[in-house]
């Protein structure tokens, strides 16, 4: 039996990361988990994603911390060119089984 890679199948974004995340910066959230498989990362079914906004030079940089708890894992990513001003924002992306969806704890 192939095992099937966490978070490969459909996706789904709910209204309230709709509302506060740009799409682009929804984009990359994926990517990173994307990537992070590519390099053989063992992901965790639960991905925290923290969004926040670090200033560098007197420009707002988007700031995106990705961590997980098993096995734990946590790294740092910045983006810069953002159309908007950077957001404050935590998002989890789950991996249910079945598909993967993108929320903000409230929502839960």
């Amino acid at each position: 039996m192939v095992e099937r890679k966490l978070f490969s199948s459909d996706r789904f974004v709910t209204r309230g990361v709709n509302e506060a995340v740009p799409f682009e910066l929804q984009q990359m959230l994926w990517s990173i988990l994307e990537k992070r498989q590519e390099r053989g990362d063992q992901l965790d079914h639960l991905q925290i994603f923290e969004l926040s906004a670090e200033w560098v030079d007197g420009e707002p940089l988007q700031k995106v911390l990705n961590r997980q708890e098993q096995p734990f894992h946590e790294e740092v990513f910045f983006v810069d060119h953002t159309e908007n001003l950077a957001i404050g924002v935590t998002v989890w992306i789950i991996d249910s089984g079945t598909y993967s969806t993108a929320l903000l704890p409230e929502e839960y």
